[in-house]
This record gives C-alpha cells, structure tokens and sequence, in this order.
C-alpha cells in the first residue's frame, strides 16, 4: 500500500484531436438524430436547420469582420451551434424568429461572453 498516485489539474487525458475535428465528430453524431428529425418533420424541419446554422456562420463571420478578428469558421462550432439550435426548436417556428435565436446564440453568448477560448455559457442554455 506505498503507492503513490499523482494528483494533477484537469484535463488527465490528452488528445491530439483540434477543435474542428471534435465538432466534426458532434456533428456526425447528431445526423441520425437530424434525418430523423427531416424524416418525421419533413421539408420543414430541413429549412430550419440550414436557416439557423446559415445565421449562426453569418453572424459570426458579419463579428469577426467588425471586431477585426481572425476567421474562426473552420473550427465549425457555429454550425454545431447552428444545428444544436435548430434540433432545440419547434418545426413550426417562423425561420425569422431562428435566425435571431442564431445571432443571440453566436454574437451575445459565444463572443461576447467567451474569453481566452474559454466559453462561459452554453449557446443553448439561453
């Protein structure tokens, strides 16, 4: 009983994985969830999510050009965002009230509240 283990900080285990591949593997985990969802809701339900995942890239496109940052659409977060919303949301909803829940989700809560890559809040938890 002499071992000894190490305590350190967070994370413990470390991937090589880059953030756009993590969001690449949550969005192929939420397709059959998304077909699904097209299948059950029809033509609707496909409008609504290419509405919000193309708000969610524009507004955070339309920030990073206002604020003069660097591009940050490769690391597809604001699609996971886009899709992550659209599955949250009623197929009847009116595709203007989607498009300003993506821009409450990309300018409010993910720029504004995130610091040093670190985001603060949940898109969706608004």
């Amino acid at each position: 009983m002499s071992e000894k283990y190490q305590v350190s900080s967070s994370p413990h285990v470390r991937a090589k994985d880059s953030t756009s591949r993590v969001m690449l593997y949550v969005l192929i985990a939420l397709l059959p969830a998304s077909l699904f969802g097209i299948y059950n809701f029809g033509y609707k339900a496909l409008v609504l999510i290419l509405v919000t995942i193309a708000s969610c890239m524009a507004s955070e496109w339309i920030f990073d050009k206002i604020v003069h940052k660097k591009n940050s659409l490769t690391d597809l977060s604001a699609v996971v965002t886009g899709l992550l919303l659209a599955l949250n949301l009623p197929v009847n909803l009116p595709w203007w009230e989607a498009v300003i829940g993506g821009v409450f989700a990309i300018v409010i809560v993910k720029m504004l509240f995130s610091t040093d890559n670190v985001i603060m809040f949940s898109s969706l938890s608004f």
